[in-house]
């Protein structure tokens, strides 16, 4: 499922700062996704990508799963379509794109 491997390459880029960060929110608009993210979470889980989430999940002292409602998240959408149309590039300490930064700026902001 795309959204548990987007969720396992977050947590593993969570892990890199993991001397700076204590906790991690992991956030997803799929119920579906969400639900089995959080029986992971309780220590239910059936193997493989699971089994890889519930590994990295225990490096955190605090880990919680949250769903949102798609439309209020416009910023994924866009990052979404730029990795899709391999366009985009982005490394850490890079500054945002003009346009994600607007997007962000909508989103905190809405009018």
């Amino acid at each position: 499922m795309t959204e548990l491997r987007s969720a396992l390459h977050g947590i593993l880029l969570a892990k890199s700062y993991l001397n700076n960060v204590f906790g991690v929110i992991v956030e997803g608009d799929s119920a579906y996704a969400c639900a089995v993210l959080n029986r992971i979470l309780s220590g239910i889980y059936d193997g493989g990508l699971e089994t890889k989430l519930a590994h990295c999940f225990k490096d955190f002292p605090k880990l919680a799963i949250s769903q949102f409602d798609r439309s209020a998240n416009s910023a994924a959408d866009y990052v979404a379509s730029m990795v899709v149309s391999s366009r985009f590039w982005w490394e850490r300490g890079m500054p945002l794109t003009r346009a994600l930064s607007f997007i962000l700026s909508k989103d905190y902001f809405p009018m």
